[in-house]
């Protein structure tokens, strides 16, 4: 590799004529690993890429790092050098273009280094350790943060110091992409800005492999490395059982498995998935090969239709429940960001207010189905949207502003309540009637007979119409290990409702309606609860989507539990959160005001004698324990994108960071001190700081753009900002 160092400095403007540029290996995803790109440090301080070397430097780059540009979020760019040589020209070129500027600019948040020797995968999937050199030179990339102009008047540090709180996300963009990446199946679709403004519902929802929903199951090989997604997934799977029974069960095979991040106070980047046979794999890994396969396929699709367009003209958006905490929302974006997705692209959008976004569209366009006409949308209109997926049921309670945007007016609810819990409780009777032993033992013995089975209740389920017995093809393998293992007790548990009849299992109607009637009546009781609050008295309209709500049995409880209500089905309920997301990504601030689920507060020290002011890193220990002091209460409005905390920190000379230990709480009242049985740790705010020369303040402000909290601190003496990193996921 040969690489050019012309640069020179120009005393007066502190920057470099020349530049620096040569082949550097640039981690892209986990499919792709390690890619060589051709890489230019212009001499504004921006970090360019291409995929060979340009014949025309006009040309545009696959992307581009700019270091004078502040990261909220910690945005890691990892590179290598062919050796420790040409890795320390780099490395000395940068920081010398970093302490030049240092003479008229302030230092930004820099991400935090760590000491330890990285391990990481190279393209064939051996493991291999990464030398320090290496190592340092990826982290001192990773650090090379922005700076802020010092020589403002208050007003504009005041003004930046809101907008940077934010304004994080990449703007400039041709085309949003959407992933609604469900507990049972997967769909994402896309569409132009020119298409959007002509007509919002112009949406290209993309075919995976056969359909526009595939089953969320992943099969990795004996090695852990990618092979299929959804159906064809689990045929072969199926194949190598048949074929090799031995070697099947070395494969793995994922399904259901998002539901493992709905409300897990525990989460972390340690949280493993069991596969279908028993075998852990890292569950942030197991996320980011799926949303990487979905990505690439879009990806493909949008550049067949203009293939002018690069990596950063797509804004993706990625769906979530909005059950889901702080810290699984984080690990939703961590793991698109693994999967080769630029952070700043990426924006997370809650599945029942995308379906309501799309809905309301769908209003103006005439194509809403109510059993009482329409104008739900109209301004003032106030209405629940029940999500009702595979796994999670999630419910929201809006109102339509005067500017057309909703208003949360009662924090997101829901449950475990989707389709899913009913296939659980077929497979209760099954077990009922084979026996523990023996089913356990037919799924470890004929694993592709199993996923047939899987697959023939999930069918019956959709196409049962409750006038009817229920039928379950039953393998002949299940048979024989019921005979062998269980022969006095096979058919004998639920004698009167449930028998064999000519190879399939036949279930009396009466139980499967009991068994429907149950899980419907759990969420129509929820509802109800919901609907007694004093905030949502006045809404008038109950709008359903997901592939549950058409459920004939579902839909005839609610008509008849709240006939006084609207009760809205749009024409294709499965592919509403995904239109509505792709619509969310191309409108500004479709939400404006959404709850707080909890109290969320900081851990302060009384004893301090701090009055409007904090500690955050604790640092002056006492014996007093810490109190908790609420930045916002439960139920307080949060309007999106505006600061809704604003606190002064005390800041030593010296000083290089500051740790603020963030809780929450969802007792009715803010708890006292953060060791109170309902409050507990969610997170960290770290803020790394440079040449703090005098004791000071800090002012440190929160913002919420609707799914994640940000944070940024200004410093009272000489007006540098300093981007703050929120950590709900460790």
């Amino acid at each position: 590799m040969k690489i050019k160092l012309q640069y020179k400095r120009n005393s007066k403007a502190r920057l470099y004529e020349g530049k620096m540029n040569g082949t550097l290996k640039k981690w892209t995803s986990l499919f792709r690993g390690y890619q060589h790109r051709w890489v230019i440090l212009t001499n504004d301080g921006c970090l360019k890429y291409y995929e060979t070397e340009p014949d025309d430097l006009t040309e545009p780059p696959r992307g581009q790092i700019k270091l004078s540009v502040i990261s909220n979020e910690g945005q890691k760019f990892s590179f290598r050098a062919e050796n420790e040589e040409e890795a320390d020209q780099w490395i000395a070129v940068i920081e010398d273009i970093k302490s030049g500027a240092r003479d008229d600019l302030s230092d930004e948040e820099e991400k935090e280094e760590e000491d330890e020797t990285d391990s990481v995968q190279d393209e064939e999937g051996n493991k291999e350790v990464v030398t320090q050199e290496e190592t340092n030179f990826e982290r001192r990339f990773t650090s090379l943060k922005g700076v802020v102009k010092t020589i403002m008047s208050q007003e504009q540090v005041t003004a930046q110091f809101r907008r940077l709180m934010i304004d994080s996300k990449r703007k400039n963009f041709q085309v949003v992409a959407a992933i609604d990446f469900g507990s049972s199946y997967t769909c994402c679709a896309f569409s132009f800005k020119s298409e959007y403004k002509k007509d919002p519902l112009d949406i290209h929802v993309v075919t995976i492999d056969e359909s526009h929903k595939e089953p969320t199951i992943l099969l990795l090989n004996q090695e852990g490395q990618f092979d299929s997604f959804g159906s064809k997934a689990e045929e072969k799977l199926t194949q190598l059982q048949q074929e090799d029974p031995d070697g099947a069960n070395d494969w793995y095979l994922f399904r259901n498995f998002k539901m493992q991040l709905y409300n897990n106070k525990s989460l972390s980047k340690l949280l493993k998935f069991k596969d279908l046979g028993g075998k852990s794999m890292k569950a942030d890994y197991v996320f980011a090969l799926c949303i990487e396969y979905i990505y690439n396929m879009v990806v493909e699709k949008i550049f067949d239709k203009d293939s002018s367009l690069k990596d950063y003209d797509i804004r993706w958006v990625l769906t979530c429940p909005a059950m889901w905490n702080e810290s699984a929302r984080q690990f939703m974006l961590e793991a698109a960001e693994e999967s080769g997705i630029d952070r700043k692209s990426i924006t997370l959008v809650l599945e029942p207010e995308a379906a309501a976004i799309c809905c309301k569209c769908l209003e103006t366009d005439k194509k809403l189905k109510g059993t009482k006409g329409t104008h739900v949308f109209a301004t003032g209109s106030r209405f629940l949207i029940v999500d009702l997926g595979g796994g999670a049921v999630d419910i929201t309670a809006n109102e339509v502003l005067d500017s057309g945007q909703l208003k949360e007016i009662y924090n997101a609810s829901g449950g475990p309540w989707g389709g899913n819990m009913i296939n659980h409780k077929i497979w209760i009777v099954i077990y009922d009637f084979f026996g523990n032993a023996v089913v356990q033992n037919f799924m470890k013995e004929h694993g592709d007979d199993y996923l047939q089975m899987i697959r023939a209740v999930e069918e019956e389920k959709k196409n049962y119409d409750f006038d009817e017995r229920f039928y379950v093809d039953v393998p002949d393998s299940l048979l024989d290990e019921a005979k062998k293992l269980n022969a006095d007790l096979v058919y004998d548990k639920n004698k009167d409702a449930v028998k064999m009849v000519k190879g399939r299992l036949q279930i009396e109607k009466k139980m499967v309606n009991a068994i429907f009637k149950e899980c419907i009546d759990t969420l129509c009781k929820n509802i109800k609860d919901l609907l007694s609050k004093k905030e949502t008295e006045d809404v008038s309209s109950l709008i359903m989507v997901g592939g549950y709500s058409s459920c004939t049995l579902l839909q005839k409880t609610l008509k008849d539990m709240f006939s006084d209500l609207k009760i809205i089905y749009p024409p294709d309920p499965e592919t509403t959160v995904i239109k509505g997301a792709v619509i969310m990504g191309h409108m500004n601030t479709p939400i404006a005001r959404r709850l707080a689920r909890y109290h969320y507060g900081i851990a302060i020290n009384s004893e301090l004698d701090l009055v409007e002011s904090f500690n955050g890193s604790l640092a002056e220990q006492t014996d007093t324990e810490p109190e908790f002091l609420a930045f916002i209460k439960k139920l307080d409005p949060i309007k999106v994108n505006d600061v809704i905390a604003e606190y002064d920190v005390p800041v030593s000379s010296g000083q290089e960071k500051v740790i603020i230990e963030v809780y929450a709480s969802d007792s009715n009242v803010p708890p006292k001190v953060v060791s109170d049985a309902h409050c507990r740790k969610i997170g960290t705010i770290r803020i790394k700081m440079s040449n703090i020369n005098d004791d000071t303040m800090l002012k440190v402000g929160m913002s919420c753009d609707g799914t994640e909290f940000k944070a940024v601190a200004r410093d009272y003496t000489t007006g540098r900002c300093f981007a703050g990193i929120c950590r709900f996921l460790e």
